[in-house]
């Protein structure tokens, strides 16, 4: 489709499909940095803070952003994948990018594809061009950017040296792109820190740990890491945490201990950010990022899909929602779970690029039924497939075909007085959101 078909909101969702989700195998940024020029660099004037990770890179983005706009400042976020509507992924002070907005912005990156040598684009690299007009256009003060996959290489890598580079976690994921080992996977990682502050989560493998050491110290930039020693964790369940860090009390909303690890990296890039505003004895006024500007912002933080709660309605039992899809998001999951004294049942289903063997291995103890589903993506694991390794496990388990009878099956299994949980894939998880809260997300 080219530029002049690009007549609406639609037009532009024709028009990204039209790109497929990997794009030409990418070997350097030349591809995206032609069309980054032909739009006029649109990154170039952006305050931005980059985050890395395999795991917890939505939640602390999410941490960060919400931080920021309570603030006061005029705050981009850009993230992946969505749950249910595109415009999810570049918002503004927490709203989506307008339709209307969306398509002329398309539209605009559209014609700067044409005029590039390699038009072998990918969705992500077409989305990201958008997020950068958008922010720009709008006079975003901070961007808070989260990379697709990896870094080095990823596409949102062309911006300069970004205020703050974060790595929230290294595990194995993206094997067959990124490396088969975590010091290979932080490699891949790492070439977003550029100088100035890199903030890693705590919980790195040393191995890792090292790769990003030796990144900062070439590039010249200071690594922070949270320092465990100084957290107090108070209540922590299914309706979040509150917990103290350096003397001051904070509480997030989103459940898992997990999150406070997320949040302690947040704290860290906004601490650092800001001066030391947040923890200095000083706390000074005149400057935006104070201690209780940031602590509104840390509770109001929540991403969807991410164990999300829904209460008993229409005849469905207490739900929680959960896109994680690896075998590090289980083990999350798995604890928030244990957390919960009644009696649970599941539905799963897993995409063929996951280790769903080792996943499944750490979720099941926590169901006495489960229930595996497909047919929700084109590369989801077949339920018959997964029931196979599940009932090689030990769980008791049935297999279901489409993720409307899945939930039905699991919901009746539930009963009133259980909890059902609901995870595995994030596609599988956009489509029972969409049944749970409307297609708008409402």
């Amino acid at each position: 489709m080219r530029m002049a078909l690009i007549k609406d909101y639609e037009d532009s969702l024709a028009y990204l499909s039209s790109f497929s989700k990997q794009g030409a195998p990418v070997k350097d940024l030349s591809r995206f940095s032609a069309l980054a020029r032909e739009l006029g660099n649109p990154q170039d004037g952006l305050k931005c803070i980059h985050i890395v990770g395999t795991n917890g890179k939505g939640s602390t983005a999410e941490f960060i952003a919400r931080s920021l706009q309570y603030c006061g400042y005029k705050t981009g976020r850009f993230t992946s994948p969505y749950i249910i509507d595109i415009r999810e992924r570049i918002t503004l002070n927490g709203e989506f990018i307008p339709r209307e907005d969306f398509a002329r912005l398309t539209r605009r990156v559209a014609g700067a594809a044409e005029r590039c040598l390699d038009r072998s684009f990918s969705q992500f690299e077409i989305l990201t061009a958008v997020c950068f007009l958008w922010f720009s256009e709008q006079g975003a003060e901070y961007c808070v950017i989260e990379a697709g996959i990896g870094g080095t290489l990823d596409c949102t890598n062309i911006i300069p040296t970004p205020e703050a580079a974060v790595v929230t976690s290294i595990g194995l994921d993206h094997t067959a792109i990124l490396g088969s080992t975590e010091a290979e996977i932080a490699r891949s990682k790492c070439g977003v820190i550029k100088g100035g502050c890199a903030v890693a989560a705590a919980g790195i493998s040393e191995s890792a740990m090292a790769v990003l050491r030796g990144r900062c110290e070439s590039v010249g930039a200071r690594l922070v890491l949270p320092d465990i020693s100084r957290v107090k964790t108070g209540e922590c369940g299914l309706f979040g945490s509150s917990f103290s860090y350096k003397g001051r009390d904070f509480r997030v909303s989103m459940c898992g201990r997990h999150q406070i690890c997320n949040a302690l990296t947040a704290l860290e890039v906004l601490d650092n950010i800001s001066g030391g505003n947040i923890f200095g004895e000083n706390n000074r006024s005149d400057n935006k990022i104070t201690y209780e500007n940031v602590r509104v912002g840390m509770e109001k933080a929540a991403v969807p899909a991410r164990l999300e709660q829904f209460p008993p309605r229409d005849g469905l039992p207490y739900i929680i929602l959960d896109g994680g899809h690896n075998p590090q998001a289980m083990k999350a999951a798995r604890e928030v779970l244990c957390s919960d004294p009644r009696k649970k049942t599941a539905l799963i289903g897993m995409i063929d690029t996951k280790d769903y063997e080792t996943a499944l291995e750490i979720i099941l103890p926590c169901f006495e039924r489960v229930v595996f589903t497909d047919g929700f993506a084109p590369n989801a694991v077949s339920a018959e497939r997964l029931c196979d390794v599940g009932g090689g496990l030990g769980a008791e388990c049935a297999a279901c075909h489409g993720t409307a009878d899945g939930l039905a099956l699991a919901a009746g299994m539930t009963g009133g007085d259980g909890v059902l949980f609901i995870g595995g894939s994030l596609y599988m998880a956009a489509q029972v959101r969409a049944a749970l809260v409307g297609e708008n997300g409402t």
